[in-house]
């Protein structure tokens, strides 16, 4: 009788310590997603406007296709963003399939944008800590990203959360719909870099295999960034 009395207080106290341990992880996981999206919030009030140049380069291996696109973006808060190309070569079918509705994309997504609908938010995703990890030397939460409904701007996958700025720092995964007939559903992913001590998109890269299309890429990196804070 003592054993089995023993047992049963184990078991109890090992359930009340499981349950205690999953409150915590749920409270840890929470105050990480707060400061996150408190984070976004506060570098869309901080950024007045800013100017960058968006190099893009993609290529396709069964039609033998490259192409190269350069453009200067400008943003302005609570307006979004304009564009004007600066050069353009390679193929007519990528520049006209791929980069053209990738601009009109972004400009189109910025003005409908605020901080609660910002991509990276609770209004598009649903997120769940699944650790600690070191990304370009920093320590990081990795919160993983679900999206909330079938969207092509948004991803399944995985973001790496600065555990000092709580911006995110890296983020990948899969589009979860498809982009166009002609990119569907790459896999992409995203680097970001401080700039005026707030971060800012450094380069995303996205592969697509597919069977029309062959292996295809598309590489776009930020640069030469020019910020007025607030």
């Amino acid at each position: 009788m003592g054993w089995i009395v023993s047992t049963c207080g184990g078991a109890v106290f090992l359930v009340v310590g499981l349950l205690f341990a999953a409150s915590v992880n749920d409270a840890e996981q929470q105050r990480v997603i707060n400061a996150f999206m408190h984070a976004n919030a506060v570098h869309f009030d901080k950024v007045e406007s800013y100017s960058r140049t968006q190099h893009y380069s993609a290529s396709d291996s069964r039609f033998g296709l490259s192409a190269e696109l350069v453009a200067r973006i400008y943003y302005r808060r609570l307006k979004g963003k304009t564009f004007e190309v600066l050069s353009r070569g390679g193929s007519t079918i990528l520049q006209t399939h791929v980069f053209d509705p990738l601009l009109k994309e972004e400009i189109e997504t910025s003005q409908l944008t605020t901080p609660e609908r910002s991509l990276l938010s609770t209004h598009n995703y649903s997120f769940r800590l699944a650790g600690e990890e070191t990304m370009v030397g920093r320590r990081c939460y990795v919160l993983e990203l679900t999206p909330l409904r079938k969207d092509k701007h948004l991803l399944k996958g995985k973001a790496w959360v600065d555990a000092e700025d709580y911006a995110a720092v890296h983020v990948e995964g899969r589009f979860a719909d498809s982009l166009s007939f002609w990119i569907g559903k790459p896999f992409m992913t995203s680097d970001f870099m401080k700039v005026s001590g707030l971060w800012f998109a450094a380069k995303r890269h996205s592969i697509q295999n597919s069977f029309l299309a062959g292996r295809s890429e598309l590489t776009i990196e930020y640069r030469d960034y020019q910020i007025e804070l607030r």
